[in-house]
């Protein structure tokens, strides 16, 4: 029997779960592909739409295995 081989990313990218901090627990609020931290935050602003500044400031990025 063969062994499956893992999903491709549809870019090659990592995946990054996205967290809006305001207490505890954080807010998760989904993944996004980027290639390092700042970018996935960038892609999450616009992904899901978070037009507030001060949410904005509050995302934080952690990487998906």
């Amino acid at each position: 029997m063969e062994a499956m081989p893992k999903r491709p990313s549809s870019k090659g990218l990592p995946r990054w779960r996205i967290s809006r901090i305001r207490g505890t627990p954080a807010e998760e609020l989904g993944t996004v592909e980027a290639a390092d931290a700042d970018s996935a935050i960038k892609k999450a602003i616009e992904a899901f739409a978070i037009t507030n500044p001060e949410h904005q400031r509050r995302l934080a990025a952690r990487r998906v295995a």
